[in-house]
């Protein structure tokens, strides 16, 4: 992996919701650099010290686990940086908020971090105390005098260290804001500044939006991918497939990739593998090929198949692949065999989905009981779970269908069955194939 024409090769813990324990965060720091990678950004945004309180120390035994991680990720070659999202509160015309962001970051320094971050994304562009605007012309002239004192406050500190900035602007297509003009102009350029592509979580990033972002800011960004992180609306998702839509050529532009993780720290390692290759060589990356060896690696040669089953029926997120493209299309096929009249007994399409529905009951089961790598079965059971009710639904869905023909058996009591599945999967909090099943549901129920 040394010979990746990427630089920087990390992994941001960037996301909103519950972070990373720090047996989690070892874990995941032995794993990247198991393969290839090379940094690790901690910057969660519900860490309260990070963002939400960032003035206050952290607790010592916090404290303490950073200090084993640093330990850790010097032994595995891993670069630590510490962010803290300061933007939320601060004033950039206070001495007092600039000591502040200094006392923090010195802590860490003492325990081995010399690779800092700021990270003003996610917030207002506008000054929030009235001795701001009386200081600074614009909001991105306050962001240039922070970014600069930081930097030169961490050089006078200690010469090896780096800093870099997450920007209130930090995505989009030319032309750009005139913050991003300014902060590029103005922000010494050996601070390094990120770029998540045309969109917060991008289908697609290119060389040439990104040479258009690095000519705005003169210097190549580091890309901030916003995948596989499935935060805020998109708890409901699990991002398991592979990295797709970036150009082979953004070596050229870029100093490199941070990849921002799901909260699932385990489930995110699939993804992980797949970026892995894509830094490796770029040129050759084949996506799906780069996916199911990561799905046998991270589930195991003996869970791999069930394992498939389950992924490629949730592959819902900003990449944009179809979300369970076997199921719909054996839905549809059987839905169009009945709605033309042939018979829930003998139609091949409607026995080939409801084998299909098996597979997935099956895989539900071996997922469960039978995956031996716990984390991942534990990040993804409510999906399994949901995986299980739709299976249930589907096959209940073709069971009224089949009593009704053969005029036997207890139709409504079947029916209640189909109910109650459908109503476990109309309510449950996570996303799962999406609703390519109900046009089969409500059909079996207008039936009877």
């Amino acid at each position: 992996m040394n010979r990746s024409l990427f630089p920087i090769r990390g992994v941001v813990e960037g996301f909103y919701g519950a972070f990373y324990t720090a047996p989690e965060r070892n874990d995941l720091l032995s794993f990247i650099s198991e393969h290839g990678y090379n940094l690790y950004v901690y910057g969660p945004k519900n860490d309260r010290q990070h963002r939400g309180r960032w003035r206050e120390p952290y607790p010592d035994f916090i404290m303490d686990q950073f200090a084993e991680t640093l330990v850790l990720s010097k032994k595995l070659g891993i670069d630590f940086c510490y962010s803290i999202g300061s933007g939320v509160s601060i004033n950039y015309a206070s001495e007092e908020d600039f000591q502040h962001i200094t006392t923090k970051f010195k802590a860490f320094y003492d325990i081995g971090v010399r690779t800092f971050m700021i990270m003003l994304d996610d917030i207002k562009a506008e000054f929030q105390y009235e001795q701001e605007r009386k200081i600074f012309k614009s909001y991105g002239k306050a962001h240039v005098f922070l970014t600069n004192k930081l930097h030169n406050w961490l050089k006078s500190l200690d010469e090896t260290c780096k800093l870099s900035i997450c920007p209130t602007d930090y995505h989009g297509k030319a032309p750009f804001s005139d913050y991003i003009y300014e902060i590029g102009e103005g922000i010494s350029p050996d601070v390094d500044i990120c770029y998540t592509g045309p969109e917060i979580c991008s289908k697609t990033i290119t060389e040439q939006d990104t040479k258009n972002f690095a000519n705005a800011i003169n210097r190549k960004p580091i890309i901030w991918d916003n995948y596989p992180v499935n935060d805020l609306s998109m708890t409901s998702e699990m991002h398991i497939g592979p990295i797709s839509g970036r150009d082979a050529s953004l070596t050229k532009v870029s100093k490199g990739i941070i990849v921002n993780t799901m909260s699932q720290a385990e489930a995110s390692k699939i993804a992980l593998l797949t970026f892995a290759d894509y830094f490796e060589n770029p040129e050759s990356y084949n996506p799906w090929t780069s996916w199911e060896k990561a799905l046998k690696k991270i589930g195991g040669e003996d869970n791999y198949r069930a394992l498939k089953i389950f992924a490629e029926n949730s592959l819902f997120s900003c990449l944009g692949y179809p979300e369970a493209e076997k199921l719909e299309k054996l839905t549809n096929h059987a839905l169009e065999e009945l709605q033309a009249g042939e018979s829930a007994l003998i139609s091949q399409a409607v026995n080939a989905l409801y084998d299909y529905l098996d597979l997935l009951d099956e895989a539900g089961y071996t997922l469960k009981f039978r995956l031996t790598n716990y984390a991942l079965r534990n990040n993804l059971l409510p999906w399994i779970e949901l995986m299980e009710s739709w299976a249930w639904a589907g096959r209940r869905a073709i069971a009224v269908l089949r009593a009704l023909e053969k005029n036997e058996g207890d139709v409504m009591g079947i029916l209640n069955w189909l109910k109650e599945s459908a109503g476990e999967v109309e309510n449950h909090h996570k996303r799962y194939a999406g609703k390519v099943l109900l046009p089969l549901i409500e059909y079996a129920k207008s039936k009877v």
